[in-house]
């Protein structure tokens, strides 16, 4: 028996639950189909690799509302990104990372990768890798997300 057969058997003439319903040559099915027991949940797959607490205040992709960082992970406001302001954060999550690139930047030289939303594959900002002044090496392994591909998402009133 295939899985439709195991679904729908208990819900169906004897006659009919013992035909093969998965084979290609069984006559076409009149009328709706049954609805699938109660035990069996139909869901949707999973669009994000994670989720961050829905208590805590987050940010997520303007895109695709996916989850990208906790309100906690917040670091600094006050950055510039390509395209305008940025936020620095500590950690991020549902982001993929290019390969890393020497890039002169305003407050410097660094080595950073390029972060994009894993979901829409959106470009969002750029993660440092290396800082080579003394004075900006708390950077290194940090996340610029620009303010125009996130939103303030659960919890901000």
């Amino acid at each position: 028996m295939c899985v439709a057969q195991v679904l729908t058997a208990h819900l169906l003439p004897p006659w009919q639950a013992l035909g093969s319903l998965c084979s290609p040559w069984a006559a076409p099915r009149v009328g709706p189909l049954p609805q699938a027991p109660a035990m069996v949940r139909i869901s949707k797959p999973k669009t994000f690799q994670a989720y961050l607490d829905d208590c805590h205040r987050r940010y997520s992709c303007a895109h695709c509302r996916a989850h990208l960082a906790n309100h906690d992970d917040l670091i600094s406001k006050s950055f510039q990104g390509s395209q305008g302001r940025a936020y620095l954060f500590n950690s991020v999550v549902n982001v993929g990372c290019g390969p890393a690139e020497e890039r002169v930047l305003l407050t410097g030289l660094h080595a950073v990768a390029d972060i994009h939303c894993e979901n829409c594959k959106t470009t969002l900002g750029w993660k440092y890798e290396q800082a080579f002044e003394s004075s900006q090496k708390y950077k290194e392994g940090k996340y610029i997300i620009e303010l125009n591909h996130m939103i303030k998402d659960n919890g901000w009133d």
